[in-house]
């Protein structure tokens, strides 16, 4: 071990010494002595010009202790050049490792092999653009040891247009030496056109219908195929899933022969003829049990659904395995397998007709957790992993346990790897150790950022943020971060906002997490009336997880003081405290909650606000919204996306000057998150200050109730790389009892453009007003980072 991590003159002493009769001690004494550090690189070529460059990025090394992983570095550095720069035959070599006497230091010897510098040009290409040629020869990830490699080349470039439909493709290759250390290589294309899959016609002896056939053709079929593009090998693939999905179906005996393709008079499509010969169909002749104790022949029966007199269906087959094997582990048979699930489950007779089904279950032994040993908690305390398990001493284990509890454990952020074994795996015993192997991650964070935006003719925005998330191995956090912006076009006045957090993520040694946030800030709320507002704002939070999928949180207190002020005078025009308590469920069932494609987010959300709470004493009223969003996806990559949003607003303060201060609390549709097309703070939203009947700068005081709709759809596609694009339309609507609209309910349609990053998209999106009114803008931009 000390020599790998360069650590040649370690000396190890080793005493055994008896402590008392049949118990010895083991005593180990470790010298660890210097590293071997790197002494000198040298390295040799005929191409002295790259020779010189390679020395100087590997200068770096020198000095550092020589392990395998050091070398490896080295190596992966020199690569990584050779392939940014198109060296694509370049070696790299270790030719010699020479210490010093006293092995403290080493001197280390490389040659570079066939540095020649490529470039590429196409020819004769006009339905595939010269990106996506260069996207084919995917030269990152390409190297060669041929001596000339541009015929390999040329066969990706092939591959690249058969599989795109371009049947009959030629890309033929030409070798050309620029300099002794620079080639060219020319492709010279004749794409051909594509040919089409026009019909496939069915001949033979079968039972099904030729649309039964053709659908489980294209069903097993590649997107090319498809979209019917003809293309041979894919062509064939297809039918061998065909006579592998008959064979599921029981025709075990289906032979598909004589396969034809025969093309139309203007040799742009083909008819397939496909001969068929299906066969009888195998039935189920018995179904039978062996080694199972814990379950009955019956319980196990009626759970795969398979019996005497039923066709053989394989891919039933597979399902009952699986369903037996999750049966028997959710009662903690963890190593619960099929003896014979590779050979003779199934047992023919001569005619293949009939089949026997045998399962012989080994049980294994039902595993119970006897203790929990933690590893790789070299910060985090132990009782906070304990926590965070789903399962205890004397409880079953089972794989979902397990399952969930890896979850939870990196969910915490806490952890880069989790792992969750049981130390006596593979054994007959029952009561087990569970291993739980985590490696931490640095609880410190740090961000910084700036950029600017289309917002009011252009806005520049800055933040900074510091975070520290598992204070002392407790789990406990704290963070805070200031952002600023400034729009330099029309209302140029600085808005800053400050964040202080602390999370308290263990409640009572439960699961049950605490959370308290402080924020102040300052910022423009209506750019129309160049109103500002400064707000101070407290809350205090209890969450909880009920499951993986489903989220708790209740605002305990919620306290946010706030002035409204113009901002040429810095007059007040509104002064109120609003003091609230209520709980929110989110149910999220998304594949990715940064980027999904799939599954549904619904959250609920009720708001109480009273003086007694500390609200000013004109304030009291109750406020839901409700919202369901819905991922489907559908055609290579292309999602379809749904949000219906509902809310109701009431007030309960009878008072003459009593109300809900409509700015703070009410509904207000228009900008990125609700209606694309309109502008948040201005008079584009709905409502706006003439649909409430207040001048600029005025407040609007809510006595009655409110209701919200709001409906977002979008169609998201790729275009190239993490490049998507989408189109859009939103609408929605807002009423305000004994107070109506000349216009309820405003809509918007769209395109957008977005780059996908592991956290969420960067979008760029165009609205326009379906139904502008006199004054309003046409469209509207907008920039922002994440969607819905």
């Amino acid at each position: 071990a000390y020599n790998e991590l360069g650590f040649l003159n370690t000396k190890v002493n080793v005493e055994v010494p008896e402590i008392e009769k049949n118990r010895v001690a083991i005593k180990m004494q470790v010298d660890e002595g210097a590293p071997t550090k790197i002494q000198e690189i040298k390295l040799s070529s005929e191409n002295k010009e790259i020779l010189e460059k390679i020395q100087k990025s590997l200068a770096p090394f020198k000095t550092r202790p020589f392990t395998e992983s050091t070398l490896y570095e080295m190596q992966k550095k020199v690569r990584d050049y050779f392939k940014e720069n198109q060296y694509i035959q370049a070696e790299f070599i270790l030719t010699e490792k020479k210490y010093t006497e006293d092995e403290l230091f080493v001197n280390l010897s490389f040659v570079l092999n066939k540095l020649y510098k490529y470039s590429f040009d196409f020819e004769g290409y006009s339905q595939v653009s010269r990106l996506k040629l260069n996207q084919a020869l995917d030269l990152e990830n390409y190297s060669s040891t041929n001596p000339n490699p541009s015929s390999e080349l040329a066969l990706k470039l092939k591959n690249y247009y058969l599989e795109r439909g371009f049947a009959r493709v030629d890309v033929r290759a030409e070798l050309l030496d620029l300099s002794p250390y620079s080639k060219k290589i020319v492709f010279k294309i004749h794409e051909g056109s594509k040919i089409y899959i026009d019909k496939l016609i069915f001949q033979g002896n079968f039972s099904k219908s030729e649309k039964d056939y053709e659908q489980w053709f294209y069903q097993g079929a590649s997107e090319l195929i498809q979209d019917r593009f003809y293309n041979k090998d894919q062509v064939d693939l297809a039918l061998a899933n065909l006579k592998l999905e008959l064979q599921n179906k029981g025709y075990l005996m289906v032979q598909l022969q004589n396969q034809r393709t025969v093309y139309t008079q203007d040799k742009d499509k083909v008819n397939i003829y496909i001969n068929i010969e299906e066969g009888p169909q195998t039935l189920i002749d018995s179904v039978d049990f062996k080694g199972m104790t814990f379950f009955t022949k019956e319980e196990l029966i009626k759970l795969i659904e398979l019996d005497r007199g039923q066709p053989l269906e394989l891919f039933k087959l597979e399902k009952a395995i699986a369903k037996i094997k999750n049966k028997y582990q959710e009662s903690g048979f963890i190593e619960v397998n099929i003896a014979n699930e590779k050979e003779n489950l199934v047992i023919y007779d001569e005619s293949n007709t009939r089949a026997k089904i045998d399962f012989v279950i080994n049980e294994g032994p039902q595993v119970k957790v006897s203790s929990i040993a933690i590893e790789g908690n070299f910060y985090t305390q132990e009782k906070i992993i304990l926590i965070e398990l789903e399962f205890k001493p004397g409880e079953t284990l089972t794989p979902v346990k397990i399952d969930d509890s890896i979850a939870r454990l990196q969910k915490t952020g806490f952890f880069n790897t989790v792992e969750i074994k049981t130390l006596e795996q593979r054994t007959s015993i029952s009561n087990r150790t569970v291993l739980v192997k985590v490696t931490e991650r640095d609880p410190g964070l740090f961000n910084i950022g700036a950029g600017a935006t289309n917002e009011r003719q252009g806005t520049i925005r800055g933040y900074t943020g510091i975070g520290y998330r598992n204070i002392l191995g407790t789990g406990r956090g704290v963070s805070a971060r200031v952002e600023g912006k400034y729009n330099i076009a029309d209302i140029k006045y600085p808005e800053l906002k400050i964040i202080l957090g602390y999370v308290e993520p263990y409640l009572f040694f439960t699961r049950l997490r605490g959370r308290i946030n402080i924020s102040k800030s300052r910022y423009v709320s209506d750019f129309g009336s160049k109103v500002g507002t400064e707000s101070n704002q407290y809350s205090y939070a209890i969450e909880k997880d009920f499951t993986t999928h489903i989220t708790g949180i209740f605002d305990v207190y919620n306290l946010e003081s706030s002035r409204d002020f113009l901002i040429s005078n810095n007059q007040t025009t509104q002064e109120v405290s609003i003091a609230s308590l209520g709980p929110t469920i989110d149910i999220d069932y998304r594949d990715n909650p940064f980027l999904p494609t799939s599954g549904i987010f619904a959250r609920f959300n009720l708001e109480y606000a009273n003086p007694v709470l500390g609200s000013s004493d004109t304030i009291e009223f109750y406020k839901t919204t409700g919202s369901f969003t819905h991922y489907l996806p559908f055609h290579k990559k292309w999602v379809l996306a749904h949000n219906l949003r509902l809310g109701y607003l009431e007030n309960l303060n009878n008072k003459e000057n009593g109300g809900v201060p409509y700015n703070k609390r009410g509904f207000i549709l228009g900008g990125r998150s609700t209606i694309r097309g309109f502008e948040i703070g201005t008079q584009e939203v709905i409502p706006n200050n003439q649909d409430l009947g207040i001048s600029d700068g005025q407040a609007f005081n809510l006595k009655t109730s409110a209701t919200e709709f709001l409906f977002k759809s979008e169609v998201r596609f790729p275009i190239y790389g993490n490049f998507y694009g989408g189109v859009f339309y939103d609408g929605g609507s807002v009423y305000i009892k004994n107070l109506p609209f000349k216009d309820n309910y405003r809509d918007s349609v769209g395109v957008g453009l977005r780059y996908n990053t592991p956290v969420g998209a960067l979008n760029m999106e165009i609205g326009k007003k379906l139904d502008r009114k006199e004054g309003e803008s046409d469209i509207r931009y907008h920039l922002s980072f994440g969607t819905f």
